[in-house]
């Protein structure tokens, strides 16, 4: 029985690689309206390969493949970016590897996916041209990914009571809800506690953290970056956001590890 082979030519991002055979690479692409597919890409890792370039790890090209019985195999691709600025930074290319690798853990085949591609691209953007601190960058892309994905925190009030002003906000963060210092009946201390025995990560929120991850779940998608935080609140905010993006899809990545190991030598 013959199986049709069909043409197929779209906009990707290479958000993972690996080497197959002696000369090819499996490319696992971000595509807008298929989600995540596995190209082959034969001979991508010679030099003398004309798509060479758009094999690599964070490149974003027009691709046209041959799918044939759910399978794809490159047929040519061109260029659109690279991201040229992510090479003269290894805290920044750090980041790019990790948030490539957490768009590969939330998105799905045959999906549409062009939210969660649309944000990748502007965060792989923002590392590689602008002086935005990494820090920041990364941790507004986890908690949109977080909201994009379908994980998105219930920020508008206490879930118990609906205050939206209380002087004291915590975020539940295996639960993605907040609840007010009235409700959970505790000082800071006691909550430290109660976390242990109640196996849950609360975790203090400021008024201004907190409108700030209101802004970023909700504002326009180009408008993600479009705000600042003072240093005090800037370290709580990128904990917040790393410790709810992993918690909420539930495991770790070899590459948070990897930027976290980079960033604290740069430190020294």
């Amino acid at each position: 029985m013959e199986i049709n082979m069909t043409m197929l030519t779209f906009p990707a991002l290479v958000i993972r690689e690996c080497d197959y055979a002696e000369n090819d690479k499996l490319l696992t692409l971000l595509t807008a309206e298929k989600g995540k597919i596995t190209v082959c890409a034969k001979g991508a890792k010679s030099i003398r390969n004309k798509d060479m370039a758009c094999s690599q790890l964070l490149c974003y090209s027009e691709f046209t493949v041959k799918e044939r019985g759910g399978y794809y195999t490159l047929s040519e691709a061109s260029l659109i970016e690279q991201f040229f600025g992510l090479r003269s930074s290894l805290e920044r290319n750090a980041a790019a590897v990790y948030i490539a690798d957490v768009a590969g853990e939330v998105c799905v085949e045959n999906n549409d996916e062009s939210r969660m591609l649309s944000l990748t691209l502007n965060t792989l953007y923002m590392l590689s041209e602008t002086d935005r601190n990494v820090d920041f960058i990364k941790a507004v892309f986890e908690l949109r990914c977080a909201s994009v994905s379908g994980f998105c925190p219930e920020l508008s009030g206490c879930t118990v009571c609906g205050r939206k002003d209380a002087p004291r906000l915590y975020l539940d963060v295996m639960d993605g809800s907040l609840i007010c210092g009235d409700c959970f009946g505790a000082d800071d201390e006691e909550i430290s506690r109660g976390d242990v025995a109640a196996a849950k990560i609360i975790l203090p929120l400021s008024s201004g953290l907190l409108e700030a991850m209101r802004y970023v779940v909700s504002c326009p998608p180009k408008k993600i970056f479009s705000f600042s935080l003072p240093n005090e609140e800037l370290s709580d905010f990128c904990r917040v956001c790393e410790k709810y993006l992993i918690n909420q899809i539930e495991r770790s990545f070899s590459t948070l590890e990897f930027y976290n190991r980079i960033k604290a030598m740069s430190l020294k």
